[in-house]
């Protein structure tokens, strides 16, 4: 019987959800359990799918093989964020830099165009537009890569987002995580003063590593 560790090691491991799974580990343990079948990795496209089904003797014929989105990244709207930092417990990789009441800013060699930090901004703030490189996938030039054009080989790669990943779960572990449940009444109010107090007292032209006001 094949592992999900060893499933789960052919992964692109950007953790994004597209599977329909909490991450890669998830999605990986559900094929091992024949819970899901081996084409739910869109980003992974025709390479991952082909070495599952390898891996674990299946016919490819038998599925519809998965196409990557043309690849995108995320860009943070400098005049809305109000620095309230749920996007960087949303980045499983760990591809925003910020810090509470400052000016968040993406990593461009970093970012996937997950999409998974959009949903979480309460100022819609970020936005996914069309990556300006023209990566695409060795196993099928047609399709191009959601990922950034890297040095590393697809293993390499992995072993990379994997590392960045555990760093990142590491740090926003339950204890740590303060944003993952929902917005009460309140909580949303006050989210909105914020962002006509930050407003206001911002000057023209903020960037990166600037305060956003007030600071508490």
């Amino acid at each position: 019987m094949v592992t999900a560790e060893v499933i789960d090691q052919l992964l692109p491991q950007l953790q994004c959800q597209l599977c329909g799974y909490a991450g890669c580990e998830p999605y990986a343990a559900a094929v091992a359990r024949s819970e899901a079948p081996i084409n739910r990795c869109k980003p992974g496209g025709s390479e991952t799918f082909a070495a599952l089904a390898r891996l674990l003797d299946i016919d490819p014929a038998q599925l519809e093989v998965p196409r990557p989105d043309p690849p995108q990244l995320a860009l943070v709207d400098p005049a809305s964020c109000i620095g309230c930092t749920r996007c960087l417990e949303a980045c499983p990789i760990d591809a925003i830099i910020g810090a509470r009441h400052y000016l968040h800013d993406i990593l461009p060699g970093e970012c996937t165009g997950c999409g998974l930090c959009i949903a979480v901004c309460p100022t819609d703030c970020i936005q996914l537009v069309p990556r300006p490189e023209t990566a695409r996938t060795v196993d099928d030039p047609s399709h191009p890569s959601p990922l950034p054009p890297l040095e590393q080989s697809p293993s390499e790669n992995r072993s990379r987002l994997r590392e960045r990943y555990e760093r990142h779960r590491a740090h926003f572990s339950p204890e740590q995580a303060t944003h993952s449940r929902g917005l009460t009444d309140a909580e949303r109010l006050e989210e909105i003063r914020m962002i006509v107090r930050a407003r206001r007292a911002r000057p023209a032209g903020g960037s990166t590593g600037q305060p956003h006001p007030p600071q508490s």
